[in-house]
């Protein structure tokens, strides 16, 4: 590295000495490559300090004394026995589960739906706190949190009624909110629906806490998710358009850190960068693995610090309570509306009402630039996008490493990742899964990764019949009796959504394998 400002320079050689050996583990979803991962092996992806370490990119913890040294991951794949007991993930959801009489019937124990508030962290919060990131694994969006001259730590966004993580109600068996935590967007889809894949896959992470005199009882963890299919009769999906643009700003600014030319892929509708190969305005100098030189903006890194996520935080107290005994964990503050009952006089119906006509009043305007005009902003969108309240339930692991959910014998919820699979895909155009594909395939490390700095670096699997398809989905593992997979729908409790209430005059059959989603369509 030749020129590079003092500061800068000692800061990324600590940076990169303090992680070695394991903690340069990574996985990707090729095959393993030295101590790049492949799924295979997920299981060897070690981690010494989860402060730092690259391989587990969503640690936190699920439960009371769960070590999160050890790694869960088991390679499980469908078709196979190996695995013995487990509940990796992910899996294929199948409606047989509704069928009375079934082999494998298995009754939902959901009386009610998923009700969900939004968090205070809006739009303009989210962009200003560098909340969207293209990561190796995934497209992602940040709830951020924020630091406190005490060292703890509370939600960053706050608006003129305070500061509130987004929460979302879970039937039976959870007396508390679960909390936002961030999301990610995967394509293709992790999870398949009899079989089918589809061609995205959002997941709402959220966690559990019990304040005050119930901490004694577990935390936990949960995924909410939703897929996506692309339809040759839909216009775009307006607000995965708008988030689109957001990560094609995020992945122009990293390359302009680096001294590298705006994408030449347009997407019509963004905003469209065209720097080019010019060095003006560039004045230090880094060698690149091949051993040219590449320049790099001075004061990059002081201009966009990564945000940090609940998850994050967590992880970080249990990786210095095992080198450190007298360390005192940081503490996150919640405030009282994270807990508070719901509002028994809230119009849901009436609330869904409303956004459909913020949405239809939205797509009938004139297209302004990177999608600004589409909102406002909501944190739970797909749930409002999917148009349906019906889902799968099951107990199993992240899909990412560690694959935190090491299966315990007996009714006990330590380490499971609790999933909610909605049944229906949002429907999105063939252009805006392409440019998710191209976002992930094209992504180039930031200036400040230790391993690959400012070289192309992504996770993904290439499509050997379609080099501009590419994979980000961990294979699907065998189901198990001990996912404990249902699907809750018409017979459990009644939707708001009309779509769902129309869905449920079709008989059993009909609604649950020959029109299964709230469209029409003939089968999956």
């Amino acid at each position: 590295m030749v020129g590079l400002p003092s500061v800068l320079l000692c800061t990324l050689i600590a940076f990169t000495t303090a992680q070695t050996g394991r903690d340069l583990d990574r996985f990707n979803y090729r095959g393993t490559d030295g101590t790049d991962y492949g799924p295979e092996d997920w299981d060897q992806v070690s981690c010494t300090d989860t402060e730092t370490c690259l391989g587990w990119p969503d640690g936190f913890e699920t439960a009371r004394g769960w070590d999160l040294g050890e790694n869960h991951c088991r390679w499980c794949p469908l078709g196979t026995r190996q695995c013995g007991i487990h509940h990796q993930s992910p899996i294929d959801l199948q409606r047989n589960r509704a069928v009375p009489g079934d082999p494998e019937e298995k009754e939902c124990i959901d009386v009610h739906w998923m009700a969900y508030y939004d968090s205070t962290c809006d739009w303009e919060n989210l962009k200003a706190l560098n909340a969207f990131s293209i990561e190796r694994h995934a497209l992602k969006v940040n709830q951020p949190i924020e630091q406190l001259a005490s060292g703890d730590y509370r939600l960053a966004c706050r608006n003129a009624s305070g500061r509130r993580f987004g929460r979302i109600d879970f039937s039976k068996g959870f007396s508390e909110w679960w909390l936002m935590s961030h999301m990610d967007i995967h394509v293709p889809s992790e999870h398949t629906q009899e079989g089918k894949r589809y061609d995205g896959e959002i997941h709402l992470y959220h966690f559990y806490s019990i304040p005050g005199s119930q901490s004694s009882t577990n935390n936990e963890m949960a995924s909410v998710t939703i897929f996506l299919e692309a339809y040759d009769d839909v216009p775009d999906y307006p607000m995965l358009n708008r988030l689109i643009c957001q990560w094609r700003q995020v992945e122009d600014k990293t390359r302009e850190e680096c001294g590298l030319p705006s994408v030449e892929t347009e997407y019509p509708g963004c905003f469209y960068y065209q720097r080019g190969h010019t060095i003006d305005g560039f004045n230090t100098i880094a060698l690149t693995q091949d051993g040219t030189q590449r320049n790099l903006r001075q004061k990059s890194r002081n201009l966009r610090p990564k945000s940090m996520s609940v998850h994050d935080l967590i992880l970080y107290n249990y990786a210095q309570s095992q080198t450190n005994s007298s360390y005192t964990p940081k503490r996150l503050l919640h405030s009282e509306e994270d807990h508070a009952e719901a509002d028994p006089n809230f119009d849901w119906e009436k609330f869904v009402t409303r956004q459909d006509g913020n949405a239809n009043i939205t797509q009938g305007n004139r297209q302004l630039l990177n999608y600004d005009h589409v909102g406002p902003w909501f944190n739970y969108f797909p749930m409002l996008g999917v148009r349906t309240e019906y889902y799968y339930r099951y107990s199993g692991t992240q899909t990412v490493p560690p694959c935190y959910g090491r299966f315990f014998e007996g009714n006990n919820r330590r380490q499971t990742n609790h999933w909610r699979v909605l049944k229906d895909p949002i429907r999105v155009t063939q252009r805006q899964v392409d440019e998710m594909h191209r976002l992930l395939k094209e992504r180039i490390a930031s200036v400040d990764d230790p391993l690959a700095s400012c070289e192309p670096d992504t996770a993904a699997k290439v499509d050997e019949n379609d080099p501009t398809k590419i994979s980000v989905a961990r294979p699907v593992m065998e189901t198990r009796s001990t996912h404990y997979k249902v699907f809750c729908e018409c017979e459990d409790w009644r939707s708001k959504f009309p779509e769902d209430v129309e869905w449920c005059k079709k008989g059993l059959q009909d609604r649950l394998f020959n029109h299964p989603y709230n469209f029409e369509t003939d089968g999956f």
